[in-house]
């Protein structure tokens, strides 16, 4: 029973004893009951070159993705689906902290953040409205997120975009850029 794990590359606990091998477990191990409780441990290790950020850090970054992470499933791409309940991302420019990460994919808590900018934070268009390009959302999209205010309480419009909050699994491919703030 104990020799099926010969292969396992990092630390075993067995019985509540732990090893640092599997190698070390199968030599070291006595039997002691008929119940056996193994335990494998991986290491976790960042072979990502996309890598975001350490989830122990908690440094913010603004991310901006591609348009397909702010969709809903479709029978071509169901990521949504499978992994955030259906849940798009409300903006493609947002700004957050790493919770965890895989090899492929990154979970972020994110928020919205009003900041000037010439491209819409929800749907990437080009901005040609001066007031719109100081908080970074055009007025169709604010509906989108719904945010309802008059165009001319830019305050109050940077204040709801901070209220935007998303948090879910995001394609690492799907990034198109990432920033430390």
């Amino acid at each position: 029973m104990i020799s099926m794990i010969k292969n396992w590359k990092g630390t075993v606990e067995i019985n509540g004893t732990e090893y640092e091998t599997a190698q070390d477990a199968i030599k070291r191990f006595k039997r002691d009951s008929d119940e056996i409780h193994i335990i494998l441990k991986a290491e976790q290790k960042n072979v990502s070159k996309t890598k975001i950020g350490r989830s122990d850090d908690v440094s913010e970054y603004r991310i901006t993705v591609k348009k397909y992470m702010t969709e809903p499933a479709s029978p071509s791409f169901d990521f949504m689906a499978k992994w955030n309940d259906n849940n798009p991302m409300p903006l493609r420019t947002m700004t957050g902290t790493v919770v965890k990460e895989t090899r492929g994919m990154v979970y972020m808590n994110l928020h919205g953040e009003g900041r000037e900018t010439i491209t819409c934070v929800c749907c990437g268009k080009e901005l040609t409205n001066p007031v719109s390009r100081h908080y970074g959302i055009g007025p169709i999209c604010m509906g989108k997120v719904g945010i309802y205010c008059d165009i001319d309480r830019i305050d109050e419009i940077k204040e709801k975009l901070v209220d935007v909050k998303w948090s879910g699994w995001i394609v690492k491919s799907s990034i198109i850029s990432k920033e430390e703030i």
